[in-house]
Formats: structure tokens, sequence, C-alpha cells
């Protein structure tokens, strides 16, 4: 690091007593084994191997268990071990061959320069290090909320009546799994197994596969449990008919068997239907089960299983789900895919252990199947219990699905809706997708006209349809040309019903919703469904936009502009809570261009944006239309035979089959005369934001319009 940025960043560190996270690697080929740390009085080792590794008492502790060691066996020579002394205390420590205690991550406590470090002589690929960097991270944050010790963990056990002769669980099987229940209390108070059930496969299998089923019909009140569909069905397939009627059959199955179904929780078999989202499943559960609550692996994606996350949709609570490395065909230790030391390693410090250590709640899928033969399972949580304990201060709870629902989403608020994705892109997702959303023809939108609001967008949609090679979405009731996906309520509707709003396959469909550009969340999710996108921004002058979007309100009777005389008593709005100030913002946001783009730029590259000036398009709208057209590698039209300017509505219309279309009423009105002195103060406002759109246009080597350049001379 350069010296001056050093000096900024430990300046940094002081002020704000922020303390520094450092990792040191060995270099194999140098021969120097003891080197003292530029700066400081800290010496260490590099290229050691060591015995013994302890977790040292420390107050950065709060997962780790002081006093925790285990021997390594490994023959490593590349740790590196600092001395310790009295500005340095050890976090772990390390043992050596002779018997000396040498520190792998330090704590450097600030003394000599004011700044205090967590120093790491090794990487997080040991799970002890990565551990220690969990707890240095709590202690650097300094909040205890943010991360407590309590770890919510449930065991599904899926289709508890579902699989072959000879793979299924047999009497002796139910006994070990209840007193393992019992068992597993000693890590977990009042744990509990949830067993998922499809009714039409209850004694499907030979005579003691069948005498096990009868054994956990007896013993049903041991456990929770949660519907499957009757015949394992996969509800992509069925209509809300069909789902209904089978989820009655699995109804009247339980309320034969006295099945305590107790949480309004369930499962669909293979997540099929839970996401992407098939509506007809949802209102099916919610009619029959009353379901709040499910749970799936394929949100948003079924890897990597550390982006899992919950959403709702339709009142449903839809949590993460994760599997263990168990599943239907891994029933033998000695036939685990690629060894059963890929378990152990998983419990020991691996992916199954840091699931939970990661994760305030975690549900874990498994099989029946797993709980019979050698009990995988069994062994597997056993095991991952144990070790948790005896390394770590987790406390592990047990709760119901109902309870997990409810404070997953006080702890992640922000994931209560859901950030749709195009199924298309999933080959996992397409192949669940219910008939009524298909991937064989177009049915997302290649373009997205994105705004802002009052600088000519819905001429620009209206001339883009004049080519033959393009169409717009479907009309919306209640928002005409505008779906408004990704800036409002339709958002809420789903995946389905956005795909259903461009029916026609053209080489390029687009929509426009010019509430896009300044939403705070539109270019997050439009990027998460349409990633490859094109968008078109209009820049209009943010002064002009500013005085014709109140006119705008004026003209529909807005009772708060009406009240308000004139554009300049909404800019005298100094409090946030007022509503005239909330109009105030409304008129100036749209303008705030460069505060807008980065967001957007955050998810879509610059050669995915078009920009085209109002002024331009107002004037010489063919000229526009054909420049954009070539944008979008479409065959040449002649707009300027079919765009019409007519003196009547003092601006450009579309000529179709010799009569002239115009936009209605509500579009090109003429205001007043805006007065010298509202421009000037408009100007002012507008000044910053007016000279970084120009500064980032002439970065990017893009055209700046005449407005711009005219803006900027003035302020100058």
């Amino acid at each position: 690091m350069a010296r001056w940025n050093r000096q900024l960043l430990d300046k940094y560190c002081k002020e704000y007593r922020v303390p520094l996270f450092s990792f040191i690697a060995s270099k194999p080929n140098d021969q120097l084994k003891r080197i003292r740390i530029k700066g400081s009085s800290l010496w260490m080792w590099q290229n050691q191997r060591i015995n013994r590794l302890t977790v040292s008492p420390s107050p950065i502790h709060k997962i780790s268990k002081i006093g925790a060691y285990r021997n390594l066996t490994t023959q490593e020579s590349d740790w590196i071990l600092f001395e310790i002394s009295e500005n340095f205390e050890s976090i772990l420590t390390g043992t050596v061959k002779n018997g000396y205690e040498r520190a792998v991550v330090l704590r450097d406590l600030g003394r000599e320069d004011g700044v205090e470090k967590v120093i790491f002589g090794r990487n997080l690929t040991d799970f002890q290090i990565k551990i220690t960097f969990l707890d240095a991270l709590w202690w650097a944050m300094g909040d205890e909320k943010l991360f407590g010790l309590d770890r919510f963990v449930q065991v599904d056990i899926d289709d508890v009546f579902v699989g072959a002769q000879s793979t299924r669980i047999v009497e002796e099987d139910v006994r070990h799994l209840i007193s393992a229940q019992n068992h597993f209390r000693n890590f977990i108070e009042n744990f509990k197994f949830l067993l998922g059930f499809s009714g039409s496969y209850f004694r499907n299998g030979d005579d003691f596969e069948d005498r096990g089923d009868e054994i956990l019909i007896e013993n049903a009140e041991k456990f929770v449990w949660f519907p499957h569909m009757w015949r394992h069905n996969h509800a992509h397939e069925h209509n809300f008919t069909y789902l209904e009627s089978i989820m009655v059959q699995n109804r009247l199955f339980a309320q034969n068997m006295h099945l305590p179904i107790d949480y309004p929780y369930a499962i669909a078999p293979q997540h099929d239907g839970v996401f992407p989202v098939h509506e007809q499943m949802y209102e099916a559960w919610k009619k029959i089960w009353n379901v709040t609550v499910t749970a799936t692996e394929e949100y948003p994606h079924l890897k990597p299983a550390t982006g899992r996350k919950g959403f709702i949709h339709s009142g449903i609570h839809v949590l993460p789900r994760q599997t263990c490395g168990l599943y239907t065909h891994t029933q033998f230790f000695d036939e685990y895919p690629e060894g059963f030391q890929k378990v152990i390693k998983s419990i020991q410090g691996g992916d199954l252990f840091f699931t939970i250590l990661l994760n305030p709640i975690s549900i874990f899928m498994t099989h029946q199947q797993n709980y019979a033969h050698d009990r995988l399972a069994l062994y597997t949580f056993e095991n991952l219990f144990r070790f948790l304990n005896c390394w770590t201060n987790i406390r592990l709870k047990w709760q119901s699905p109902v309870e997990s629902a409810k404070m997953y989403f006080e702890k992640f608020p922000e994931e209560r809706i859901p950030l749709w994705t195009n199924p298309c892109s999933d080959p996992r997702h397409q192949a669940i997708l219910p008939p009524s959303m298909s991937c064989s023809k177009k049915s997302l939108p290649d373009l997205l006209i994105i705004g802002p609001q009052k600088t000519g967008s819905t001429a620009l949609a209206s001339f883009l349809t004049l080519h033959p090679n393009v169409s717009q979405n479907m009309e919306i009731p209640g928002s005409f040309e505008e779906i408004q996906f990704f800036s409002g309520q339709n958002y809420l509707k789903g995946v389905e019903w956005y795909m259903s709003k461009f029916p026609n396959e053209t080489t390029v469909i687009f929509e426009k919703s010019a509430t896009y550009f300044d939403n705070p969340s539109a270019a997050r999710q439009a990027a998460a469904m349409v990633p490859h996108a094109k968008l078109v921004i209009i820049l209009q002058n943010p002064t002009q936009r500013a005085y014709s979007w109140f006119q705008h309100l004026i003209a529909h009777k807005d009772p708060i502009a009406m009240s308000s005389e004139s554009l300049d008593v909404i800019l005298n709005s100094t409090s946030s809570e007022s509503a005239k100030f909330k109009i105030r913002q409304r008129c100036l946001s749209g303008g705030r261009y460069v505060h807008h783009l980065d967001k957007w730029l955050e998810h879509f590259s610059l050669q995915q944006i078009h920009f085209i000036d109002s002024d331009e398009l107002r004037k010489e709208p063919a000229k526009v239309l054909s420049s954009l057209s070539k944008w979008l590698d479409l065959p040449e039209f002649p707009f300027e035979t079919h765009i019409r300017f007519s003196p009547s509505k003092g601006f450009h219309c579309r000529l179709i089959n010799g009569k002239t279309e115009c936009l209605g009423e509500s579009k090109g009105r003429k205001y007043s005369e805006m007065s010298q002195e509202l421009r000037q103060k408009l100007d002012g406002i507008f000044a910053l934001d007016n000279s970084a759109l120009f500064k980032f246009l002439r970065k990017n080597r893009l055209k700046i319009p005449d407005w711009l350049e005219e803006a900027v001379r003035i302020r100058v």
C-alpha cells in the first residue's frame, strides 16, 4: 500500500476507532524464518508447522469456545506465527514441535500507533481461523444484537411414506427415530422432527415396511406433521381444481389417521410451484390447508446454497431451505458418493457446520430413506450437534415454522418482497414452469423506456411501434400503456402476470414505464428479471421538466398542487413530512439524472443505455427514431414518412394509412410561460446536477444536449 494511502487509512481508523484486519502469508522460498514487521515491534515466524491449535482467552471470542483445541496431524509448514508480548494478545495459539506457543491470530492492542488490529497468519481455509474471523467481525462491529448466539434448527423428513420397496423404514427404524428425537433434546430443547406425508403411499412397501408405517401412525403425536401432495404430485402440471382435489384427499387421510397438523406449514414435492411461483398452488394451499409458511431451496436459485433467501408472496411466508448432503439415494455409509469422508468433512468444520453457524434459522431437508438401513441422517445430526457443542458457544434451539417465519422476516425485512428472476434462464426453474408460462416464445422485453416522466416517453413509445419489427406490451387497465411492474404494486403480481403482457413475437419487444427512472427499487428488480435488456433514458432540461410535472398535477386537479398557488410555494416547503414537500420531491427527483443513473449503472452497463435529447425528440422525431432503430439493430424503416407535424396540436403525430393519429388531450399540453424568477430558482436547484450530467456525458464521449451546454455555460 502506498505510504499516503496507509496514512489516510490510519487516520480514519484512529478518528472513528475502527480496527484493521490483516492477513499475512508465508513466502515458501524465503530463507528468513524470523522477521520483524516493518514499523512495529512485532516479530513473526514464517513457514512454520504446528502440532496444536488452541482458542486463547480473549474478549474477541463470542462464538469460539475458549480453551477448545485440536491436535494437527497435517504436515503443512506454511503457517505464520507471531511472538506474543505486552502489546500483542494471542487470539488463537499454535504450539510448535519444541513446545513453544505463538499466536496464529493476534490482536494488536494499538499501543504503538493508536490503531487496533487483528492479524491472521493463515487464510480462512481452516475452520478455527474462520470462526475466529467471525468473532473478530462481531467484535469490530460492536453490536451484540447483530449476531446472537441462538441458532434455530428444524429437520424435515420429506416423503415419509414414499419410496420403493426395500428402501423404506421399518419398525426398528421408527423406534430409533423416536429415541434419537429424545436424545437430540440434550442439544436442542424441545426438538421435534417434522414429518411430511403423501397419504396415497401409506402401507405401500413390503410387510416389514408397512409395519414401519403403522408404528409411525401409532406414534404420530410424538412428531410434527405437514402435508405434501396426495400422490407426491408435481404442482406445476396441474390447475387449481385438480390441486384442490388431491389436497382434500391428503387432508382426509390426515383426519382419518388422527395426524396432528399443528402448524399451517406445507412443503411442495421437489419444491415444485413454490419458486417459480405457481399461483394456483398457492391458492389451493391457502384454501385447503390454510398454509402461511413453506420453504424452498430454489429461491433465488439452488446454487450457491449460501445465496438462498426468503420472500413473502400471496400471504405465504417462504423460508430458505438447506440441504445436508443426504438425498433419497444416500442410504449406506459405504455407498455415499465420493466417500463418506465427504460427510465427515462437512460436519467437522465444513459446509454443514457453517450452514448453522451463518444462518439464524436452518431448515434441513431429509428423506425417510436417510433414516432406514444405515440411518445416515441420525449419524449426521448427532455428530453435527456434538461438534457444534464442542467448538462453539452456539445455543441450538427449536421453534415452530410459524415462529421461524416471524423471526426471519423481522431480521431480514428487506427480503419480504421477492426479487423476481427470469425462470427461462435457469434450467431447473424452466423444467417446473406451469403450462401458462412458456419459454418456447419470447415473453419478456428486450427494451425498457424508463423515463423520466414528462420528457416525451409516451410519444417515443408511440413512434417506435410504427416499426414493423417492434411491439409493445398489452395495455394495462388503469395505467394505459404503462405496465409499471418494476415501480409499484404490479410487481407483487409476480412473473407470470408480467410475462403474460408480452404476447407478440417480434424482433424487439419493449415496455415504457416512465416511473422506473427515479424509483429506488426499479434498477435492481429490472436487472434481476431482464439483465440483458437495453434501456432508453430521455434527457430533458430538469427545470422545464419540473415545471411541466407541476402543471401536470394542476391539470389532474391534485388538491395539494391546486391549493399551493404556484410551484414557487412548493419549492419553499421544508418539512419532509408535509404533503407539499412530497410534491416538491416528485417535481425535482426526475431531473437529478446522475444521482439516479448511478443506481442503474450498478446493474446495467453503459453500453446497454441509449440517451435521447428530449428537445431533439420533439423537433426531429424521425431522426431520433432512426438512430434508436440502428442502435437496436433493426432493419431500416422510413419513420419520416410515418410521422407528421400537426399544426393544430403543436407536436408531431403518427401517420397511419394517410390519417393523422395524435396522442390524447393529456399529452402535449401548452402551459403558461414560466416566470424568469422561477426559472432562475430551478436552475439554481439543478446547477450541481446539471454539472454532474455534463461531466458524465463528456467523460463517456456521449452527445451533450444543447440545453445542457447552455445551462452549464450560464452557471460558469
